[in-house]
C-alpha cells in the first residue's frame, strides 16, 4: 500500500517533469485500492492537469513545477498533517476541479494558436499599411502632375482659340479690303457710265465736261491707290500686332485663372464667328446679285455704245453730204462772172456818163432817172459783194467743221477702244473677285469646321477633365475608406491583444487554482495516508458516506459540464478570432485590388494627357499651316489689286491692253512627306489604335480619334493648297 501512495505522490510530483510517452494508458494502468468513484475523480483530475502540462511544459510550466517541488518540501520537511477538510463547500470544489480541466483541456488550443501568429499578423499588417500609404502617396503625386499636364493641355487650348481669333480678324480685314476694291471698282464702273452719257449728249459743247470728267476720275484713280498703300501699311502694322501679339501670349498664359471666363468668351466668339460667316455668305449672294446686274449694265452700255456709233455714223455721213451741197451749190466761176458784169456795168456807166455828157442839156427828169438807176446798180454791186464775202466765211466754216468732226470721230474711237479695254479688266476683275470670293467661303466654310471640330474636341477634353476630377475624387474617397479600414483593422487587432491578454490572465488564474487543487490533494493524500495508518490494522478499505460520494459525483459531472462549456467558448473564440482574420485578410485584398485599379487609372490618365498633348501639336502645326496659306494669299491679293490699279491709273497715255490676270496656280500636292511627319504620323496612329483598343476593351469611348480625323483633313487640305504670307514676309 505504501508502495502504491508512494507511486502516485512520485507521479504527482514528477509528471510534469517527465512526462510519459504513453498518455492515459500508463496513468490508468497505476492502481490502488482505492473505490471506484474516487479513483475515476482522482486520475481524471491528473488527467487535466497532465494536458495542461502538455499545453504549458515549454513555457513557464518547469517553473511552477520548482515552486510547487519546494513547497511540498517544505510541508514534508515539517511533517505537519492538515485535518481540515479538503474543501470548503461542493461549490468551491467544483471550481477548482473545473478551472483545471478547463485550463488543462480548453486553454491548449487559444493559447496554442494565438499567442505568437497575431503578433507576427499585426506586424504584417502593420507593414502592407504602410507600403499602401507609400503608394497613395505616389498615386497623389501622379495625380498633381496629371493635373498640371491637363492645366498645359488647357493652357494650350486657350493658345490655338487666340490664333483662331487671330486669324479670324485677318479674314475680316481681308473681306474689308476686298470690299473696298469692289467699291472702286463700282465707282469706275460709275465714271464711265457717266462719260458715257456726257459723250451720249452734244459733243461739241460737252468737252470741257469730259474732260473735267476725266480729271475727276484720275484723282479717284489716285484715291484708290493711296488707299491701297494704307491698306498695306494696315496689313504690315496688324503683322506687328501680331508678332507682339505672340510675345504677349507667354505671359497671360500665366493667368490662369481667367481660363474659365476666356473659354466662355471663347464659345460666345464662335457663334460670333458663326453670325459672321452667314452675314459673309448673304454679302456674297449680294455681291453675286451685283455681279449680275453688272453685266447687265455692261450689256445696257455696249448697246448704247452701237447705237451711238450708229447715230455718229448717220451725223457724218449728213454732214459729208451738207459739205457736198455747199460744194456743189457754190460756183467757182461765179466771182469771173461778176467781174466781167462789173466791168460791162462800168463799160456802160462811162457810156452814159458819156451820153449824159453828150445830153447835158436834156431834161433834168431823164438825169434824175439815170442817177438813180447808177445808185441802184451800186447797190447791187454792194450786195453781190457782200454775198460772195459770206460764202467765203461759209466755205472757212465747213472746212473747219469737217476738221472738226474727223478730230471727234477719232477720238471718239480712242475713247471706245479705252473703254472697251476698261470694261474687259472690269470684267476679268469681276471673275477674279468672283474667285476669289469663293475660295474666301471655301475658306470660311473650312476654318467654321475646323472651329467647330475645336469647340468638339474642347467641350470633350473638359468632360474628360471632370471627369478625371471625379475619379480624382473617388480615388481620394477610396483612400479614406482604406485608411478607415486600416484604422479599423487596428483597433481589431488591438481588441484581439485584449482578448489575448484576457486569456493569458485567465489561464494564469487557472494555474493558481491548479496548484491551489495540487496542494488540497497533497493533503487529502497525506489525510488517506493517515487514515490507511490508522485503519491498517482492520482493514485497507476507505469508507465513505453516501452523501460524499453523491457529492462528489456531481462535482465530478458538474466539472465535466463546465469544462465542455469552457471548451465550447473557446472554440468560437478562435473561430471568431479566424473569421475575423479571414475578413481583414479579404479587406486586404481588396485594397490590393483598388489599389492596382487606382494604378490602371492613373496610367490611362497619363495616356490620355499624352494623347492630347500629340493632338494639340497637331492641331498647331494644322493651324501654323493655314495661317500662312493665308499670309500667302492676301499677299497675292494685295499685290494684285495694286497692279490692276496702277494699270487702270494711266488710261489716257495710251489704250489700256485687255487685262490678262495673273491666275494662282496650285502646287502640286506632295507626294512624300518628310521622314519626321511620317514618324509622327506612325506614332500617332499607332497612339490612337492602341487607345481605341484600350476603349474597346473597358467599353468606354474616348475623344482623339476624331482629332486623328482633323489631323488627315488639314493634312490633305495643306497637301492640297499653296500657303499664304503677309506682304513682307519670306516664304518658308
Amino acid at each position: 500500500m505504501k508502495r502504491k501512495t508512494n507511486a502516485v505522490l512520485f507521479f504527482l510530483f514528477f509528471a510534469r517533469v517527465i512526462p510519459s510517452t504513453t498518455g492515459e494508458s500508463d496513468i490508468a494502468s497505476l492502481h490502488c485500492d482505492y473505490s471506484p468513484q474516487f479513483e475515476r475523480v482522482f486520475f481524471r483530475s491528473l488527467i487535466g492537469c497532465w494536458k495542461f502540462f502538455e499545453s504549458s511544459r515549454f513555457g513557464n510550466g518547469v517553473l511552477l513545477f520548482k515552486h510547487h517541488y519546494h513547497y511540498h518540501q517544505v510541508k514534508l520537511r515539517e511533517g505537519e498533517i492538515d485535518t481540515r477538510a479538503p474543501f470548503a463547500s461542493v461549490k468551491a470544489a467544483v471550481s477548482l476541479f473545473g478551472e483545471a480541466a478547463f485550463s488543462g483541456s480548453g486553454e491548449k488550443p487559444v493559447i496554442k494558436k494565438s499567442k505568437l501568429p497575431p503578433t507576427e499578423r499585426v506586424l504584417v499588417k502593420e507593414t502592407q499599411l504602410h507600403l499602401a500609404q507609400k503608394e497613395l502617396n505616389k498615386f497623389k503625386e501622379q495625380l498633381k502632375n496629371a493635373e498640371t499636364t491637363k492645366a498645359q493641355a488647357l493652357n494650350e487650348l486657350e493658345k490655338a482659340k487666340r490664333t483662331v481669333d487671330d486669324l479670324t480678324q485677318k479674314l475680316k480685314t481681308i473681306n474689308e479690303s476686298k470690299e473696298s476694291a469692289i467699291r472702286a471698282t463700282e465707282a469706275a464702273r460709275n465714271q464711265a457710265k457717266q462719260l458715257e452719257e456726257a459723250t451720249a449728249g452734244n459733243s461739241l459743247q460737252s468737252n470741257a465736261a469730259w474732260e473735267h470728267d476725266l480729271d475727276s476720275a484720275r484723282e479717284q484713280y489716285s484715291l484708290a491707290l493711296s488707299e491701297l498703300n494704307v491698306a498695306k501699311q494696315e496689313l504690315t502694322k496688324i503683322r506687328q500686332d501680331y508678332e507682339v501679339s505672340m510675345e504677349a501670349k507667354a505671359a497671360a498664359f500665366k493667368q490662369a485663372a481667367e481660363a474659365e471666363n476666356s473659354a466662355k468668351a471663347n464659345t460666345e466668339r464662335a457663334s460670333e464667328i458663326s453670325k459672321e460667316i452667314s452675314a459673309a455668305e448673304e454679302s456674297l449672294v449680294d455681291v453675286k446679285h451685283a455681279a449680275m446686274q453688272a453685266q447687265q449694265e455692261r450689256v445696257n452700255i455696249l448697246s448704247g455704245k452701237e447705237a451711238q456709233r450708229q447715230s455718229y455714223g448717220a451725223a457724218l455721213k449728213e454732214a459729208e453730204n451738207k459739205l457736198e451741197s455747199f460744194k456743189k451749190g457754190f460756183d467757182p466761176t461765179l466771182p469771173g462772172s461778176l467781174e466781167a458784169k462789173l466791168a460791162e456795168t462800168d463799160a456802160e456807166i462811162g457810156a452814159l456818163k458819156k451820153e449824159m455828157e453828150n445830153a447835158k442839156d436834156s431834161d433834168l427828169d431823164s438825169v434824175k432817172f439815170v442817177t438813180l438807176e447808177l445808185d441802184d446798180a451800186k447797190e447791187s454791186l454792194q450786195k453781190v459783194a457782200e454775198e460772195e464775202n459770206s460764202l467765203r466765211s461759209l466755205v472757212e466754216s465747213c472746212k473747219t467743221e469737217l476738221e472738226k468732226v474727223k478730230k471727234e470721230h477719232s477720238e471718239l474711237k480712242e475713247k471706245e477702244a479705252v473703254t472697251e479695254s476698261i470694261a474687259g479688266s472690269l470684267h476679268v476683275q469681276l471673275r477674279i473677285s468672283k474667285a476669289e470670293l469663293e475660295a474666301a467661303l471655301a475658306e470660311e466654310t473650312k476654318a467654321k469646321d475646323a472651329s467647330d471640330e475645336l469647340v468638339t474636341t474642347i467641350q470633350q477634353l473638359s468632360l474628360e477633365s471632370e471627369n478625371a476630377r471625379t475619379e480624382a475624387e473617388q480615388m481620394k474617397k477610396n483612400v479614406e475608406d482604406l485608411k478607415k479600414e486600416a484604422e479599423e483593422t487596428r483597433h481589431a487587432l488591438e481588441e484581439a491583444k485584449k482578448k489575448l491578454e484576457v486569456a493569458l490572465n485567465e489561464a494564469e488564474e487557472a494555474k493558481a487554482a491548479e496548484t491551489k487543487a495540487l496542494g488540497q490533494i497533497k493533503v487529502l493524500s497525506e489525510r488517506t495516508n493517515a487514515a490507511r495508518a490508522s485503519t491498517s490494522e482492520s482493514g485497507a478499505k476507505i469508507t465513505l458516506s453516501t452523501e460524499e460520494f453523491e457529492s462528489l459525483n456531481r462535482k465530478v459531472e458538474e466539472s465535466d459540464v463546465l469544462a465542455e462549456m469552457k471548451i465550447a467558448a473557446a472554440i468560437a473564440q478562435v473561430e471568431a478570432i479566424k473569421e475575423s482574420e479571414k475578413e481583414a485578410q479579404r479587406k486586404l485584398e481588396t485594397n490590393w485590388k483598388e489599389i492596382e485599379e487606382i494604378k490602371v487609372a492613373t496610367e490611362e490618365a497619363t495616356k490620355r494627357a499624352e494623347m492630347a498633348e500629340m493632338a494639340k501639336k497637331a492641331i498647331e502645326g494644322e493651324l501654323r499651316r493655314w495661317r500662312e496659306r493665308e499670309q500667302k494669299r492676301a499677299a497675292e491679293a494685295a499685290s494684285r489689286i495694286l497692279a490692276e490699279t496702277e494699270a487702270a491709273s494711266s488710261p489716257d497715255s495710251s489704250p489700256a491692253p485687255p487685262f490678262q490676270p495673273k491666275l494662282m496656280k496650285k502646287q502640286p500636292s506632295e507626294k512624300k512627306s518628310s521622314p519626321v511627319n511620317e514618324k509622327f504620323q506612325k506614332a500617332f496612329s499607332e497612339k490612337i489604335s492602341k487607345s481605341r483598343k484600350f476603349d474597346k476593351n473597358n467599353g468606354s469611348k474616348k475623344l482623339l480619334p476624331s482629332l486623328s480625323g482633323i489631323f488627315h483633313k488639314k493634312k490633305n487640305q495643306v497637301e492640297g493648297g499653296s500657303p499664304s504670307y503677309l506682304p513682307g514676309e519670306n516664304p518658308v
